[in-house]
């Protein structure tokens, strides 16, 4: 198990809100969140996903390993029958161990060789409805309810980088 990381602060959010405020790059906004969820979750790695309605697709617009999870990569969301039902109901699932990853992903192998054992995929939610997806890879029984809070409030900061976001 992953040692205990720190608390997420009104002074972390508030950092990221100035970014955002500032930056015409919606990719300033993702690093920042990043940066911030590497220190307050502590991961093996994350990758940051914009929902496009017309397809029903997800298209990765941010990674922290950009060699293995390449930006622009896009997936159908009915290809991943478990995330798309908690995720349509805008709960946090977690993929809590090596059992859990490879019933839920079908990509599991390269999963396992990043040294991945859970995964943590979080909503971004706005007005009711999924605009995007944050997800947090880590180790077996890493992401508790406390994770699960804290994702969700890193989630919410991606909204202003998805709704500003160029093709």
């Amino acid at each position: 198990m992953p040692a205990t990381y720190r608390d997420l602060t009104v002074a972390d959010i508030a950092a990221v809100q100035a970014v955002a405020a500032e930056t015409r790059e919606p990719r300033d906004i993702l690093v920042a969140v990043e940066a911030l969820a590497r220190q307050v979750l502590g991961y093996r790695g994350a990758t940051m996903f914009r929902y496009i309605d017309a397809t029903a697709e997800v298209e990765r617009i941010h990674s922290s390993d950009a060699v293995a999870y390449p930006i622009g990569g896009r997936k159908q969301v009915a290809a991943y029958p478990v995330n798309q039902a908690v995720l349509a109901r805008g709960e946090v699932y977690v993929a809590a161990d090596r059992e859990a990853v490879k019933g839920t992903y079908k990509d599991f192998e390269k999963i396992f060789a990043l040294g991945v054992t859970s995964i943590m995929n979080v909503p971004v939610r706005l007005a009711g409805r999924n605009i995007g997806a944050f997800n947090v890879f880590g180790e077996a029984g890493q992401f508790d309810d406390a994770a699960k809070k804290k994702g969700q409030v890193l989630a919410a900061l991606m909204i202003p980088a998805i709704l500003t976001w160029k093709e």
